[in-house]
């Protein structure tokens, strides 16, 4: 009488198991076309085409029901977000990576101004403006699994306008 329980305890655990989607390495890894020269670090430009570039390990594309990009401004708070399909994606070796172009403004990425800065009206003068930072947007991707299991990567991206 034991060993029948054994074998349908063993089984339900068989069956609980098979239902997970493990992933070993979630690490995620951002970029764009845009460094900063003083330390190399990744920026987004809003004068110029900003692209955003980003990998990430995970399960087999069929067992990955949505992916979601959500930018935020780190002052104004202001959120946007996109989802991407599998589609949109390429995996190869079990790492996914994607490239997008994005749009600054109302409608589109967020930034947010430095605390004490406003904005103000511009002024056309024949020199060529230095770039200034304009705003910071966190970028976080969040990877959801077809057994609901979340995982999530996020770099902190400043913006610059006036970029040569």
């Amino acid at each position: 009488m034991r060993k029948p329980l054994w074998i349908l305890l063993f089984g339900i655990l068989a069956l609980a198991l098979s239902s997970c989607v493990i992933v070993a390495d979630e690490t995620f890894e951002f970029e764009s076309n845009w460094r900063r020269t003083s330390d190399g670090a990744y920026v987004f430009c809003t004068n110029k085409e900003s692209r955003i570039f980003y990998s990430f390990r995970g399960p087999a594309p069929s067992q990955i029901q949505n992916v979601i990009e959500t930018y935020t401004g780190i002052i104004s708070g202001r959120v946007h977000q996109e989802q991407r399909s599998v589609n949109q994606l390429t995996y190869s070796g079990g790492r996914y990576t994607f490239e997008g172009i994005l749009t600054f403004g109302q409608n589109g990425i967020p930034q947010s101004l430095p605390a004490g800065v406003s904005q103000q009206a511009i002024v056309v003068t024949p020199i060529t403006p230095p770039p200034s930072n304009t705003g910071i947007t966190t970028v976080t991707v969040t990877v959801t699994t077809t057994s609901g299991f979340s995982y999530s990567g996020a770099y902190v991206y400043d913006v610059y306008s006036n970029c040569p």
